[in-house]
């Protein structure tokens, strides 16, 4: 594939793969008004995976309240609790929630070191993906194209949190013409809250389940295809943000870093345009 049609498809093709609707149906929240009238906020999570919960007051008095997002990581557990202001009177309030799955503002773990997603002594080329609205600091993915159907592996330790369809539009420079894609992506989170995601999976390759647990380098599946002659994946590491500049957007910024990885080179971020060999070993397998 020439520079001059990757670069095409750098500018044209976006992935529209990180946009979840709330899935309050995914966390039931109960308040329970305890003997001191104070107020427990429980919830029971029905889905896999951590989901940010975002609580919404339309009337609350006697007690206040600073904070209104919180993560549930358990299948069940306690949220918050509310304490009254005058002891001797209850707290009588109304609210909403939300929820969407992800973990709002992780202590992310820099010591990390992440393998890439291919076979062990297979050759890529790294080609890097930056939003327009965002610093390449903040959110970059990675792409990556084959001739032939490589096979895909986890990057690091984790819980397989999403298999799902995801749309991406394709510009055509002969024709002129953007397409919608649906492909396949697997989204697996991490035990610090980050999530790493497979996006452009054949989808009756994939080899495991939501909820699975899976080591570095497990397989996956095997990538897409993208053409007659070409295959295509995009990886990238992220986790959310709190969106200091809008209240209202309960799931946070989503900031996709460049972590480490280890490959022939030794171990440190990835450069765009730069052939990589795949290296997977105890540097990866035992560090969790």
């Amino acid at each position: 594939m020439s520079n001059y049609k990757v670069l095409i498809a750098l500018i044209f093709s976006v992935i529209f793969s990180n946009y979840v609707h709330p899935q309050s149906g995914k966390v039931i929240i109960k308040p329970i008004t305890n003997a001191d009238n104070s107020v427990d906020f429980t919830y029971t999570k029905e889905a896999v995976g951590s989901y940010i919960v975002s609580v919404n007051f339309g009337k609350l008095i006697n007690a206040v309240t600073s904070v209104t997002k919180f993560n549930a990581t358990a299948d069940s557990g306690l949220l918050f609790t509310l304490k009254p202001i005058n002891k001797n009177k209850k707290i009588d309030f109304l609210y909403t929630y939300n929820a969407t799955q992800g973990y709002l503002n992780p202590t992310v773990n820099q010591d990390i070191i992440y393998s890439l997603p291919f076979k062990e002594g297979n050759v890529v080329k790294i080609y890097a993906i930056t939003r327009s609205d965002m610093s390449p600091e903040r959110w970059k993915s990675y792409l990556v194209y084959s001739r032939n159907q490589d096979t895909i592996f986890s990057m690091r330790k984790g819980t397989v949190a999403i298999i799902r369809n995801f749309s991406e539009k394709d510009y055509d420079e002969v024709t002129k013409k953007t397409t919608s894609i649906e492909r396949k992506q697997i989204v697996i989170e991490h035990a610090d809250g980050t999530f790493a995601t497979y996006s452009g999976v054949e989808e009756k390759s994939i080899s495991v389940t939501l909820g699975e647990k899976v080591d570095a380098h497990t397989q996956l599946g095997v990538m897409n295809r993208y053409n007659d002659d070409t295959f295509k994946f995009v990886f990238n590491v992220y986790y959310h943000e709190q969106d200091e500049k809008n209240k209202k957007n309960f799931r946070g910024i989503e900031v996709a870093f460049s972590p480490n990885f280890i490959t022939q080179k030794g171990i440190g971020k990835l450069v765009d345009k730069r052939e990589y060999v795949v290296i997977y070993n105890d540097t990866v397998r035992l560090q969790e």
